[in-house]
């Protein structure tokens, strides 16, 4: 009888062991309501702002944002924003009637600091919180394109 007991207890402590860590591995990687929310502005604005570069390129761009590399992102510092001058050179690229920019189709828009690159149709630009990127990836372009 004692065994039977022991062994109900070793079973109820596993299942409870079991539970408790399934249910702290879930809320380790659940995002908050608030980082949801501001994931979803940014992406909002970088749609408004690609939209945009669209209208002046008249082609088609997708975009995203690479959360990954934006992992440690101010939280007071728009990543969309500090993404658009990168869009906006492009925009100066497709006004200076170079036709080469409809082989940009896809843009990324990172936040580890990179600069520009431009490989297989994708502009990827690695923004920092304290630049634009329209310099650099108008540069970039000019040279690449």
């Amino acid at each position: 009888m004692a065994d039977v007991k022991k062994t109900i207890n070793l079973r109820r402590t596993m299942a409870i062991a079991i539970a408790a860590s399934i249910v702290l591995s879930a809320a380790a990687s659940a995002q908050s309501l608030k980082e949801i929310r501001a994931r979803e502005a940014e992406e909002s604005s970088l749609d408004r702002e690609v939209a945009y570069t669209e209208s002046v390129c008249g082609h088609s761009i997708s975009a995203t944002i690479d959360w990954r590399s934006a992992a440690n992102w101010p939280e007071d510092v728009s990543l969309a924003a500090s993404c658009d001058g990168a869009l906006g050179a492009l925009e100066a690229v497709c006004r200076d009637g170079n036709s080469e920019a409809r082989r940009i189709t896809r843009f990324v828009c990172a936040g580890d600091g990179s600069g520009a690159s431009l490989s297989s149709g994708a502009l990827r630009y690695g923004a920092s919180p304290d630049d634009n990127g329209f310099s650099s990836t108008k540069a970039l372009l000019d040279s690449e394109l």
